[in-house]
């Protein structure tokens, strides 16, 4: 039953079941190596490594599996447009917050440097290690990049919390769309409007998706 379904002849895989790829440390090799030598889709998030870091993963995990599996970056990991903290935004943040460090006696942490995006220097990686699958969250990559991983055989698959943010990611080419539903534990990987703006179910998401989308 499970192997005529589209998605698994897609993948590769025995089963319709795909790992998380848990960010900020908490992906392993060993985790992801064990799903998709059980016949589900490992998965590995990646988006806090630099890419020495990713493709070192990528040998770990390729020493525990000849299997597909799944790699995930963050398009954009920052709030800031630019990657920076005004002094405006930090004082109204400071003035909030000062009561509870005062009551727990420990001082304000200073205002935050400018933050430079990792994304656009995680891609060489990316494209070097070939993964079956490359997924993200948080936006798409551009159309350049998205050309890129066809050329090599990628799969491209984006998140999508609204029916707008699916059919963007079908218009920019990507093999697969994963709903988010507001159940959805972990990150609202909206990237159209605001995460608060961007509350719906998976069972209503799944169902405009299915009708609106072709993908």
């Amino acid at each position: 039953m499970w192997r005529k379904e589209a998605i698994v002849q897609q993948l590769g895989i025995q089963y319709p079941i795909l790992l998380g790829p848990f960010g900020g440390g908490f992906s392993t090799p060993q985790l992801t190596a064990a799903v998709s030598n059980a016949g589900g889709l490992g998965g590995y998030g990646a988006y806090t490594l630099n890419a020495a870091e990713i493709i070192a993963a990528d040998q770990q995990i390729r020493q525990l599996t000849d299997k597909p599996y799944n790699l995930n970056l963050w398009v954009s990991d920052t709030d800031a447009p630019d990657g920076a903290v005004t002094d405006q935004q930090y004082e109204q943040a400071a003035q909030l917050f000062k009561p509870y460090f005062e009551e727990a006696g420990i001082p304000l942490p200073a205002k935050p440097a400018p933050f430079q995006s990792r994304f656009g220097n995680q891609l060489q990686a990316v494209l070097d290690i070939r993964p079956k699958v490359f997924s993200f969250l948080f936006g798409v990559p551009p159309s350049t990049v998205m050309e890129d991983c066809r050329r090599r055989g990628i799969l491209l698959v984006g998140a999508a919390t609204t029916l707008d943010e699916a059919i963007f990611l079908e218009n920019a080419g990507v093999d697969m769309i994963i709903a988010a539903g507001f159940e959805a534990g972990g990150h609202r990987p909206s990237f159209l409007d605001k995460a608060e703006n961007s509350i719906i179910g998976s069972f209503v998401l799944l169902q405009l998706i299915r009708e609106k989308v072709k993908v």
